[in-house]
């Protein structure tokens, strides 16, 4: 799975395990449109002391359009398997274990050896594949295109006295659009649909931060107005863990996520 340059947030749409299967398979390489908007809205204030006060109102918005593919189903999702699956992966097929204690008992012998490869060929041996139990349905992204826009406001209060007492007032704005860039560029859509349990899993990967305008204008001590640019992503931040629940098959959405001083809300629409 790619990930976002600075910061992937992943959605889970968790249930309660079923105990039949609950959901169809899609074919392999059946084709699907998802369109969502990720929006984050903060506001904080930071007091240092008597001397300081800092505040804080952030408005973002990123928005997107991916074409995915089903693959084929397997016994599990992009985070691997369990603990308990690895275990049954690592289990000797009981044909071929007993194979082997006759290959070392050859020692070498290559008259052994060739008895023991026509019986292999006779009894048409073969390894079994390892089992691990699991039905899941991963939808891969082909092709993600979209926008990034931000609309920040930040309020400084300086009291050190002197010279050094001053307000300031930072604002930071800009939209940018996210060209369709393929397999190599932004990926921002994974699916996963565990067939066994009738849950989905939606995980979502923020662009790469873009240079927005920042104006900053200042009163008191070296008062002025100063224009620059800045990187800005939509949280910057670092969601490692999915979030739900959502139950039942791939489908359209809505799901909020506290942050640091606020929300990170994100809309999904599924067209098949």
């Amino acid at each position: 799975m790619k990930a976002g340059v600075l910061g992937v947030f992943a959605i889970a749409a968790l249930a309660g395990a079923a105990t039949v299967q609950a959901t169809t398979a899609a074919r392999e390489g059946t084709k699907i449109v998802v369109e969502f908007t990720a929006t984050v809205k903060t506001t904080g204030r930071f007091v240092d002391g008597r001397n300081a006060t800092t505040s804080s109102a952030v408005n973002r918005v990123l928005k997107g359009r991916c074409r995915l593919e089903a693959s084929v189903v397997g016994p599990y999702g992009l985070d691997g398997p369990t603990k308990q699956q690895e275990k049954a992966m690592k289990r000797k097929d009981p044909v071929m274990a007993g194979l082997e204690k006759e290959h070392a008992r050859c020692k070498g012998n290559q008259a052994c050896l060739m008895a023991l490869a026509q019986k292999m060929a006779e009894q048409d041996v073969a390894p079994a594949a390892a089992q691990a139990e699991g039905a899941v349905q991963v939808w891969i992204p082909k092709s993600c295109s979209g926008s990034f826009s931000a609309s920040d406001l930040y309020d400084a209060d300086i009291k050190d006295g002197g010279n050094l007492s001053y307000t300031a007032k930072s604002t930071v704005t800009g939209s940018a659009l996210i060209p369709e860039g393929g397999e190599k560029g932004w990926l921002a859509v994974y699916i996963e649909n565990d067939l066994a349990r009738n849950q989905t899993q939606y995980r979502f990967n923020e662009a790469a931060p873009v240079l927005f305008n920042r104006k900053t204008v200042r009163t008191g001590y070296k008062a002025g107005t100063i224009e620059d640019k800045l990187p800005v992503g939509l949280t910057q931040r670092v969601f490692p863990n999915p979030w739900g629940p959502v139950k039942g098959p791939v489908q359209s959405g809505t799901l909020t996520r506290n942050i640091d001083g606020g929300t990170l809300t994100i809309a999904w629409q599924v067209n098949h």
